[in-house]
């Protein structure tokens, strides 16, 4: 409550608070009376940050008129792969670039996250400092993991630094492997055919998890020198998963000749 010299008085009463997953929308809401003439005000507003850019709208009324504002910002970064929409670009940005991770959030950035490409911005970040930046996994697609999900980035003033994420897109798997009806070895390293970087190790029972599989292909695996510790197994995944994102199937292993 406010009160003037000659008298009179004016009540306030307002709400605010944030909404929305990530907390992307920000609003607030007041209303108000005054004696002498003024009447009933009020007003409400509201902010909502998304992927390619930031949406702010208004309203708000007196005894003697109304008004409505509204406004459209956004950022654009053009860059080696391609062009990045964004929030409000600052002084100092970072581009995210989390090839096949598609919408997902980055943590204490409201309303930012990637986009179809998997690639966003994080604008004003501090500079000649560490910078951590980390996507949710809460929300990221089934068919993608990420090697890391934290990456740091110590900028100058006014620069764009880049954040990469190594990404596997594929189906994630658990492959239960027999070798003449017996399980693999325990300890048995995996790697698939058309990706010799990536390896797995066979745990009990023959059971190893596999990430980034296409819907068919082969494995090669192997716990000893001599060729008869070292064998192939080919594979074709059901198009549904079997829980929670993940795939169970059972290989049989083969010796090449």
């Amino acid at each position: 409550m406010n009160a003037s010299k000659n008298g009179g008085t004016t009540h306030n009463i307002g709400m605010n608070g944030v909404a929305l997953e990530n907390n992307s929308l920000n609003w607030n809401v007041q209303q108000g009376y005054g004696t002498d003439g003024v009447g009933y005000t009020g007003n409400m507003n509201g902010d909502y940050k998304g992927t390619y850019g930031e949406v702010t709208a208004g309203y708000s009324y007196d005894k003697n008129s109304e008004r409505l504002n509204y406004g459209l910002q956004g950022g654009v970064i053009a860059h080696a792969d391609g062009i990045t929409l964004s929030q409000p670009l600052g002084e100092t940005n970072a581009l995210i670039k989390a090839p096949g991770a598609h919408g997902v959030n980055i943590r204490n950035q409201p309303g930012a996250r990637t986009d179809y490409r998997g690639y966003t911005v994080v604008s004003n970040i501090s500079v000649y400092r560490k910078n951590d930046l980390t996507l949710d996994p809460q929300n990221m697609p089934e068919d993608v993991e990420l090697e890391i999900n934290t990456d740091t980035v110590t900028p100058t003033r006014g620069a764009v630094v880049r954040a990469d994420y190594l990404s596997k897109v594929g189906r994630r798997v658990l492959m239960t492997l027999t070798d003449n009806n017996r399980f693999v070895p325990f300890g048995a390293v995996v790697t698939l055919a058309d990706d010799n970087k990536s390896s797995f190790i066979v745990g009990d029972r023959g059971q190893v998890f596999l990430s980034g599989m296409r819907e068919q292909g082969a494995i090669f695996v192997t716990w000893g020198r001599q060729s008869s510790q070292q064998c192939r197994a080919d594979f074709s995944l059901p198009k549904q998963s079997t829980y929670a994102g993940i795939t169970e199937v059972s290989a049989s292993c083969h010796q090449e000749r």
